[in-house]
């Protein structure tokens, strides 16, 4: 009888190895979970596998479909697909194994993966279990440097007078645009909070689109523009509150024109600063 039952046993792993290793692609990182996160690379910006993602016909499998940021930003995928595992893998479905940025291996359920993107250009990803979960990453290195602040971005479109302006979100190509805001006047460590201003007029309408403060740990403070209908901004994030180093999210109807984007910090720690700590930068949102 104990014969009998370790043979049922035995056919049983048996039968879920090979089924398990019949799945295209990824047979040989079965098991593979992402690294745990190194201080020195927390993420800032995440991307939700979303639930039902195992069926080709949901609307959206990854949410923010297609962003835009700017280089040197660590992005997290998180599995929030309950009961089913992903990966998230560099490349069209279907394209060869060869020069692949990343592939995450599996991903269980409300597990992540993260990589950091040090090249500009457009990075397209999918599931290799589901290949109809396609995504992409768009990233730029355009950069300026103010007085007091270094502002990168996601800016996806050149100008014939980019000259004009230190940033651009072009509305049709992208519904969504990354900015990173690196301070160059004072140093802080990453546990000391840091208040900053973020103004935004328009030029053309001669008005104050949008005024807020925000707080961010450490040195560098990233926020989202998100093309809406809304009559009023909707402001969300930051996407990791502890600590607090993830993006802002400032989703608005941003009429075309040229703008202005005042960059302030007001408070470092507990103190209010007595000097002014400000930079604008000049930009133009178009459709």
């Amino acid at each position: 009888m104990m014969i009998k039952f370790l043979s049922l046993s035995l056919l049983l792993i048996i039968n879920i190895l090979i089924l398990y290793c019949n799945i295209p692609s990824i047979s040989g990182e079965l098991g593979m979970v992402p690294n745990p996160t190194p201080t020195k690379l927390l993420p800032t910006y995440v991307i939700d596998i979303t639930t039902g993602s195992g069926t080709s016909y949901k609307f959206q499998h990854f949410y923010p479909l297609n962003i835009a940021v700017p280089i040197d930003t660590t992005v997290a995928w998180f599995n929030a697909d309950p009961e089913q595992i992903h990966t998230v893998t560099s490349s069209d479905p279907g394209a060869s194994n060869s020069g692949k940025l990343f592939n995450s291996g599996i991903i269980p359920y409300s597990s992540s993966f993260q990589y950091t993107f040090d090249q500009p250009g457009k990075v397209s990803y999918h599931c290799e279990i589901h290949p109809w979960m396609i995504g992409s990453v768009y990233v730029s290195d355009s950069n300026k440097q103010g007085k007091n602040f270094k502002l990168t971005t996601g800016t996806t479109m050149t100008f014939e007078d980019n000259t004009l302006y230190d940033w651009s979100f072009n509305t049709t190509n992208i519904d969504r645009i990354l900015f990173n805001i690196e301070p160059l006047s004072i140093n802080t460590d990453k546990n000391t909070p840091i208040t900053y201003n973020i103004d935004i007029y328009n030029n053309n309408l001669k008005k104050e689109i949008f005024s807020k403060s925000f707080f961010a740990k450490g040195n560098d403070f990233q926020f989202e523009l998100l093309k809406s209908d809304l009559d009023e901004p909707l402001v969300y994030g930051p996407d990791f509150s502890d600590p607090i180093i993830g993006a802002y999210h400032i989703r608005d109807n941003f009429p075309d024109g040229t703008y202005i984007l005042k960059v302030e910090i007001t408070g470092i720690g507990s103190n209010l600063t007595q000097t002014n700590i400000s930079d604008e930068f000049k930009g133009i949102i178009s459709s």
